[in-house]
Formats: structure tokens, C-alpha cells, sequence
């Protein structure tokens, strides 16, 4: 009988993986079991094997993410509750470039998108939701294409600022998406992504409980050294790293936690009892001590090409 070898991590080559857990989709119930390891060599943690792309989409049902109605209200909302929402990534943004050419990975429901056309920005989006990419066209007179990035064929050099809000941790190769990303920015173009820290405490305490990794939708979580390990290898040098803990992680672990330790089940974030109230005062205490640190759960990494790629494996 063959034996078959394991797969390669993305980030470093390696085939000597450390089993976590096996994984389940504790958000929407949808069947399946997902082996969540780490690399032993660069300590990269990712599903595998994965769920081929082709078959990703099932694990997004649309109608409980409800992104076109949100977007279809874009116009509706006034700029002051855009950038009461949005003004901090924008002004971020702004230390590093003046209004060129950006690109918005997974746009979601287009809102960053069309707070920066607001903004100067010529914007342009990539999204794997069709439905989501001809209303952003329609409505919001975005240049929008639908897939992967590697199906969009933009020619080299293009941007000049190119986003993701929680996305790397979701596409099959997180190396071939920063190389691609590589190619059609400018020199001195600024890469900016959102997204969990597996270095925070709670993913060692909680484990399979800990929300953020939120399998099977999250292939790959990062932290902050290994990032800017995949990032150099296509010539990207972290400026910087933000830290954050956003409330609503913590309210999902809490769901999490006691849901399997406990056999209780409720959403806690929309319907919470008594008990969950005073949990998530604990944590909002919890919250405001990691917050900024890189403890934290969440993190934005900014991020600027500007050296050459020390290539990869």
C-alpha cells in the first residue's frame, strides 16, 4: 500500500506536523471533521487536509451572513457613521500612502470599499461572492471582479495599497496570495491585513473551543512572527502591528467554553441569561488588560514592499 506523504506547510515547506485537534463547524453545524495541526518547523497552524476549493462555498451559507442587504444599504448610511466606523483604518492608512490605487480582498459588503472611493481612492475589489461583486458594480459603481485573487489578472504593478480584513487566514495558499499581491503593487506599496493572533493565551487554554479558530472556514491561523516570515519571503517588511481584542471574540469563546464543558447552549452575544451577562463583564475586564498587547487575539499588520524577496521553499 502507498503511503502518502503529508502535505507541505505553506509557509515553510515542512511535512512534520503536530496534531491539535480534530475540528468541527461549531458556527453553522455543517458536517464534517477538520484536523487542525502545527508545523513543527515554523509553527504555522492550518487545517489538513483541507476542504478543496470547489467545494469551499457550502460552508458559507449566504443567507446567514446577509452581506447583500448591508451593501444594498450602502448609500442609505451617512459618511459620519461610515467613518465612525471606518475612519480609524482609513486614517491608519493615510500615515503610509496619499489616495492612489487601493484593492480590497474579500470586500465583504463593500462598505471599506466605498468609504474610500468616498475618500480620493481609486478603489477596486476581489470577492468570491458573485451576487456580492454585481451589486458593488451595480450600485456602487466599484470595478469589482468575482473569484480568487489569482483569477483576477490585474497587471503587474497596479496599486499602490492593498487590503485584507479578515481573508488571508481563508484562502487555500496564503504563500501563492502575498506572491500575487507582490506582483501587481508598485514599489513602496503598502499590504495591510487583518487577522487572528494564534499567539494569544486563550487559543493555548481553550483550544478547540477558542473561537477564532472557527474551523472549517479559518485553513491557517498566524501569528505575528510567522507572518512577517511568509510576508519577507515576497519582499514585504512589517512596519508595524496593531493588537486588538475585539469584544465579540471573547463572547464566542465564552459560547464556546460552555457549550462543551459545560452542555449549555444560547447565543450569548444576542440572547444572553444572567450568567453570561456577568462572564462577559469578567472578560471585558480580561479585555482591557491585553488590549494592545500581543496578547491580544486580533491583530492588523501593516506591512511594505520594499526589499527584495528572500524567497521560499
Amino acid at each position: 500500500m502507498a503511503v502518502t506523504e503529508p502535505v507541505r506547510c505553506d509557509l515553510c515547506g515542512g511535512r512534520h506536523h503536530e496534531l491539535m485537534f480534530i475540528g468541527s463547524d461549531r458556527l453553522f453545524g455543517i458536517p464534517g471533521s477538520f484536523p487542525m495541526v502545527r508545523c513543527q518547523d515554523c509553527g504555522l497552524i492550518f487545517i489538513t487536509p483541507r476542504p478543496p476549493a470547489e467545494a469551499f462555498g457550502r460552508y458559507y451559507p449566504q443567507e446567514d451572513y446577509d452581506l447583500y442587504s448591508k451593501a444594498a444599504g450602502l448609500k442609505d448610511k451617512s459618511m459620519d457613521e461610515l467613518a465612525r466606523l471606518l475612519g480609524p483604518r482609513k486614517d491608519k492608512i493615510a500615515v503610509y500612502k496619499q489616495p492612489g490605487r487601493l484593492l480590497d480582498i474579500g470586500f465583504g459588503d463593500g462598505s471599506f470599499l466605498y468609504f474610500m472611493k468616498q475618500g480620493g481612492w481609486d478603489v477596486s475589489g476581489v470577492d468570491y461572492n458573485q451576487k456580492m461583486v454585481d451589486l458593488v458594480r451595480k450600485d456602487l459603481g466599484i470595478n469589482a471582479k468575482a473569484g480568487q485573487l489569482e483569477d483576477a489578472h490585474f497587471d503587474d504593478g497596479v496599486f499602490d495599497v492593498v487590503t485584507l480584513w479578515g481573508v488571508l487566514e481563508h484562502v487555500q495558499s496564503p504563500r501563492r496570495t502575498i506572491e500575487e499581491i507582490c506582483r501587481i503593487t508598485a514599489e513602496q506599496a503598502l499590504l495591510v491585513i487583518y487577522t487572528q493572533n494564534a499567539a494569544a493565551p486563550e487559543a493555548r487554554w481553550l483550544k478547540d473551543d477558542w473561537f477564532i479558530y472557527e474551523s472549517p472556514r479559518h485553513l491557517y491561523s498566524f501569528t505575528a512572527a510567522n507572518l512577517a516570515r511568509l510576508l519577507a519571503a515576497s519582499g514585504f517588511c512589517v512596519s508595524e502591528v496593531v493588537y486588538e481584542a475585539p469584544l465579540y471574540y471573547l463572547q464566542m469563546n465564552w459560547q464556546y467554553l460552555k457549550e462543551s464543558r459545560l452542555g449549555r447552549k444560547n447565543d450569548v452575544v444576542h440572547s444572553p441569561t444572567l450568567a453570561d451577562r456577568v462572564a462577559v463583564k469578567g472578560l471585558s475586564l480580561y479585555r482591557r488588560l491585553i488590549k494592545g498587547s500581543r496578547w491580544s487575539p486580533a491583530m492588523t499588520v501593516y506591512a511594505v514592499k520594499r526589499q527584495e524577496p528572500d524567497g521560499g521553499w
